[in-house]
């Protein structure tokens, strides 16, 4: 895909990111002997507590979805006991990108998050493998502000903004480029959390919303003029990835975590109101807005199915064609057994 003039800022701001991870990785790999003694120590003392990375802010200080709710239940606490982890820390991130440099620098374990960074990092060189799909079809909404743009071919000559490196830039490159603007829309990087203010102002003619806040910013009255689930192609994934170094030094943890993923999904599809509450409670969204954000059907009770695999074939060849990603690579190599 050729890149305008207006887009090329943006498109070296991408490529900073992936070098920024390169240097990242090297320095975790050259400071290896001495983080040895400070944050690993004996295999008992690094198992004993699990770093678990995650996308946005909650109220209670842990992951929404499935893995949320069996962290809320104690389910998966109960389970890793078993293998020595005692201590559970969850650090909140504002998207993806971070969440990788976090992981680069040997400070998580885990990290849950949309896959287009975790394919642009794995792509680079992070050491992870990927343990599941949290939630499948993750839409995007495309919205303007109060009385702007009709159409996605009204956005001709116009600014709009996502996330630099989410599922949601993924989308909204693609949506542009199936019309035939992809030279003729400038894209700017803001985060979702700064998008209704720039809405308000009218200093974006649309934004790309993530699933969690798309139906919120919906429900205020601003206009939707493009979903990525009328582009199916184009949904996005949430997964689940694990270090090379923890899962090899714990290797009991995957088929846990899955389990505990299985067990937690099938208690909560038991009880969906009680689920959209938690959801709600977490975010401080209303209930009717968290149902719209995650349907109950973007939940498999496998770890790695057929539709979701499907979903990650298209987004990786759609970053390795737009020199998204670095190099091209196996899904079955990444995938955690």
């Amino acid at each position: 895909m050729s890149i305008s003039n207006d887009r090329k800022p943006l498109l070296r701001g991408l490529v900073g990111f992936l070098l920024a991870t390169v240097i990242l990785i090297v320095v975790a790999g050259c400071s290896n002997n001495a983080s040895s003694t400070t944050s690993k120590g004996s295999n008992k003392s690094q198992s004993s507590t699990l770093r678990i990375g995650y996308i946005g802010s909650t109220k209670g200080n842990i992951p929404t979805g499935v893995d949320g709710w069996g962290i809320q239940h104690q389910i998966l606490q109960e389970k890793l006991k078993k293998i020595g982890v005692e201590k559970f820390e969850f650090h909140a991130f504002p998207n993806g990108p971070p969440l990788n440099e976090a992981i680069a620098a040997g400070e998580l374990d885990i990290g849950i998050l949309g896959d287009t960074p975790a394919i642009v990092g794995r792509s680079n060189g992070l050491k992870t493998r990927l343990i599941n799909q949290a939630a499948i079809n993750s839409n995007v909404w495309l919205i303007t502000p109060k009385n702007g743009v009709k159409t996605i071919e009204d956005l001709k000559g116009k600014t709009v903004a996502t996330q630099l490196g989410s599922y949601m830039y993924r989308y909204l490159t693609g949506v542009l480029k199936e019309k035939g603007l992809d030279k003729d829309v400038k894209i700017v990087s803001m985060l979702s959390s700064d998008a209704e203010a720039a809405l308000e102002r009218n200093d974006i003619a649309a934004y790309a919303f993530p699933t969690n806040s798309g139906p919120l910013i919906k429900s205020k009255g601003y206009p939707v003029i493009d979903e990525a689930k009328d582009h199916p192609e184009l949904l996005g994934s949430t997964v689940t990835v694990i270090t090379e170094d923890y899962l090899a030094e714990n290797p009991e943890f995957l088929s846990i975590w899955n389990d505990v993923r299985k067990q937690s999904l099938a208690d909560l599809l038991k009880k969906p109101e009680d689920f959209y509450q938690f959801q709600s409670e977490q975010v401080g969204y209303p209930v009717e807005v968290m149902k719209d954000s995650l349907p109950l059907n973007n939940l498999k009770s496998e770890a790695l199915s057929t539709e979701g695999l499907k979903l990650l074939n298209g987004t990786k060849t759609f970053l390795v064609e737009g020199k998204f990603a670095k190099k091209d690579f196996d899904l079955n190599d990444w995938i955690a057994k």
